[in-house]
């Protein structure tokens, strides 16, 4: 265990130069507030059950202590990897791979509730240990949620809020992406902001899981960010939209009262197309019973996150409502009688507009489908569907192929 813990002690080290990461922690308290009322994934319950993966390492050049706990390492990382499996579709696993490799799979160990070796050795050069290990499985459900990675394609507008504040006329900005910053304090605006975004099924990425991916060009790091920084920094982040902008509170009078203004804009990251541009002020008017908590912040953030919403999700919509060609294959088909009682079930389901070609070649159908939705949706129909005689498995395969598989009821 020594040499594991001494390796995994450098690796947290080197992350630790980032010196304002402290200020974080009210912010990431508010997203795992709201991250964690999102509904846990079904196929949570598999990871119940203790995982058995294997690490090598090559020996050659290292002493068996360092190849063995490397192999460790690796062993453990593969558990994590298993995991992703039971709870991603493989379609979301490939394509957002190295998010999970720099986001998830870069300190296993934080997702590890305990493991027992159960085989090691040394052979052909190659030190193998083989773990059976069991999983933190709300800890690695929660971050996998601040990534998004629960949501269809057609609904994953992921979310860099960029947005810088002041809470006085007189003072600089304050923004979080200013990654050399010694004096920042925790934003008031984004986490009430993200909150509001959150529950409309958008996904704002937790800043503190996004230091690590901010460009180190000045450029990238001022204030007030134009469109094609924001863009640009968006997708640096891997992000679909920047929301840029600011807000500033300014007091009007004696005691507390005052004006909070905001003016912010919605930008797609690949493109730097604005999707929305909305403006407000509200009045800041505190009492002897509702004192001036965040300088009116949550109410500006009420105002806006409607019509910036309504901008973001727009396009997602258009797509995933528009008439599309599927293909959808079926496997293990005994007679052409089993085409028939999908044919007959997917006539009732609203997500079809027509059926257009229906084919049987040996044990293998294939219907050919105009689909008023997304393909998501169809592979929800028929996962686990029960047919009477028979049930069916289904798998998006593509944008616009399913796969069917005939089961035998039991």
């Amino acid at each position: 265990m020594a040499p594991l813990q001494n390796k995994s002690s450098r690796l947290q080290g080197r992350f630790k130069g980032l010196r304002a990461k402290s200020i974080w922690i009210a912010v990431a308290l508010w997203f795992l507030f709201f991250f964690c009322t999102f509904p846990a994934s079904g196929q949570d319950k598999a990871l119940n059950k203790p995982l058995v993966a294997s690490g090598t390492s090559p020996t050659l050049e290292k002493d068996s202590a360092d190849a063995r706990s490397l192999a460790l390492e690796e062993a453990l990382r593969a558990a994590v990897e298993q995991a992703l499996g039971y709870l991603l579709p493989a379609q979301n696993i490939v394509r957002y791979y190295p998010l999970l490799l720099n986001r998830i799979l870069k300190e296993p160990m934080s997702y590890v509730k305990d493991y027992q070796i159960v085989q090691e050795g040394e052979a052909f050069g190659l030190y193998r240990v083989t773990v059976q290990t069991t999983l933190y499985s709300e800890n690695l459900t929660r971050d996998l949620r601040q990534l998004g990675m629960f949501l269809a394609a057609s609904e994953r507008p992921r979310i860099a809020i960029l947005v810088a504040e002041r809470t006085n006329p007189d003072e600089s900005w304050s923004w979080w992406w200013k990654i050399d910053s010694e004096d920042a304090r925790p934003p008031l605006f984004l986490p009430a902001l993200a909150k509001l975004m959150a529950e409309q099924g958008i996904v704002p990425l937790a800043p503190n899981l996004l230091l690590e991916n901010i460009p180190e060009d000045p450029s990238y790091q001022a204030p007030l960010l134009e469109d094609a920084q924001g863009a640009s920094l968006a997708t640096a982040l891997v992000a679909d939209v920047a929301v840029l902008g600011q807000v500033s509170y300014r007091a009007t009078g004696m005691g507390e009262a005052g004006m909070t203004s905001g003016s912010l804009r919605a930008v797609r990251a690949n493109s730097g197309e604005t999707l929305a541009r909305v403006s407000a002020t509200v009045q800041v008017q505190p009492s002897a019973e509702k004192p001036v908590i965040d300088y009116g912040f949550s109410a500006l953030a009420e105002r806006l996150a409607p019509h910036l919403v309504d901008g973001i999700l727009a396009p997602y919509a258009a797509v995933s409502k528009a008439p599309r060609d599927v293909s959808l294959q079926v496997e293990g088909v005994r007679s052409y009688g089993d085409l028939i009682l999908i044919k007959e079930y997917l006539q009732r389901s609203p997500v079809i507009r027509e059926i257009r070609q229906i084919k049987l070649k040996g044990d293998v159908g294939s219907f050919s489908l105009i689909l008023a939705g997304n393909p998501d949706a169809l592979e929800e129909a028929l996962e686990g569907h029960d047919f009477g005689t028979f049930v069916t498995s289904a798998e998006l395969m593509g944008e616009n192929v399913v796969t069917v598989t005939i089961l035998s009821k039991r």
